[in-house]
C-alpha cells in the first residue's frame, strides 16, 4: 500500500484533482486525523492514536491496490471548534470528525467511515471489502 502524505489542504486537494481528473479517474483512501506532536509522538486525538493501527493493518491485509493519502487537520487547537477549517469546508471531504477515513472513486466519495467506527476491526474490514 503506498503511502502519501499531504500536510496541507491545498496537498490533499492536489492529490484529489489527480484522481479526478484524466480519461481514467482513480480511487484511493483518504485518512484524516490530528497531527502527531513530532515525527515520533503520538498524535493529540486519543481515538486516532486507537485507530490507526487498526485502519493500516486492514487496508495492507485488504487493499493493498489503493494508495493511502495521510491528511493531518493540525494542532489541536486548529481543529477543535475551528468552524471554517479547510477539511470542514471542502466540498467532498466535509470532514467533522477524526479520524476519518474516505474512499474516493471515479471523481467522487464512495463510503467512509468515522471516529469509534476507524476502530473497529469488523466494521473496517466490512467497508473495505465494500470498496472492491
Amino acid at each position: 500500500m503506498p503511502i502519501r502524505r499531504c500536510p496541507s489542504p491545498a496537498e490533499a486537494e492536489s492529490a484529489l484533482a489527480a484522481l479526478c481528473t484524466g480519461a481514467q479517474p482513480g480511487e484511493a483512501l483518504f485518512l484524516f486525523f490530528g497531527s502527531v506532536a513530532d515525527d515520533h509522538g503520538p498524535s493529540w486525538c486519543p481515538d486516532c492514536v486507537t485507530a490507526d493501527p487498526i485502519l493500516r493493518a486492514a487496508i495492507t491485509r485488504l487493499r493493498p491496490d489503493l494508495t493511502l493519502y495521510e491528511c493531518p487537520v493540525g494542532e489541536r487547537a486548529a481543529w477543535k471548534g475551528v468552524a471554517d477549517h479547510p477539511y470542514r469546508l471542502h466540498p467532498l471531504f466535509r470532514i467533522a470528525r477524526i479520524p476519518t477515513l474516505v474512499h474516493v472513486a471515479h471523481g467522487g466519495e464512495r463510503g467512509r467511515l468515522v471516529e469509534a467506527d476507524c476502530a473497529r476491526p469488523e466494521l473496517v474490514a466490512a467497508f473495505l471489502a465494500s470498496t472492491l
